[in-house]
């Protein structure tokens, strides 16, 4: 999704795209981290940018979400995340490390099999679906081994 993309979704529906709105499109979409905190976006936005606020942040991503601009996610301690939607990209599901908060971002389930399940078994057609993982990363599987063997 690209800046005029955004600016005819907001035409379509309305809204004003304002200077502001469009930084803070152009900073999720250029953030190397694909799930940002409305905190982690003010703190980038704002090193720039002072006169925007963090409520500023809120509402507009609170627009994105309502627009399809965005998903709001939230994986652990009741924090939200916001990624940008990408009419290019496939689905993907989450697995999220329960000890240092990563997320690998992998295609786990087909959504053609998935699909097909569900009409076939419950005679529902898929619309959107999540599927969040949650587990000990690599490192952190390493690091809770070495306590442990360190606390014997």
């Amino acid at each position: 999704m690209n800046t005029d993309e955004v600016r005819k979704i907001f035409e379509q529906n309305n809204q004003k795209f304002t200077k502001q709105r469009e930084l803070i499109f152009n900073v999720l979409k250029s953030s190397s981290e694909k799930h940002l905190t409305p905190e982690q976006l003010f703190s980038i936005v704002h090193q720039d940018h002072k006169q925007v606020g963090i409520a500023t942040i809120y509402r507009t991503l609170n627009i994105f979400e309502e627009l399809g601009i965005v998903n709001k996610q939230e994986f652990t301690d009741s924090i939200n995340t916001y990624d940008l939607i990408s009419q290019d990209d496939e689905h993907h599901d989450h697995l999220i490390c329960k000890n240092c908060g990563k997320i690998v971002e992998e295609k786990i389930l087909d959504n053609n099999d998935l699909s097909k399940l569900l009409k076939d078994k419950y005679n529902v057609q898929l619309d959107y679906y999540s599927l969040r993982i949650y587990g000990f990363c690599s490192e952190c599987k390493e690091d809770i081994r070495s306590k442990n063997e360190n606390a014997k």
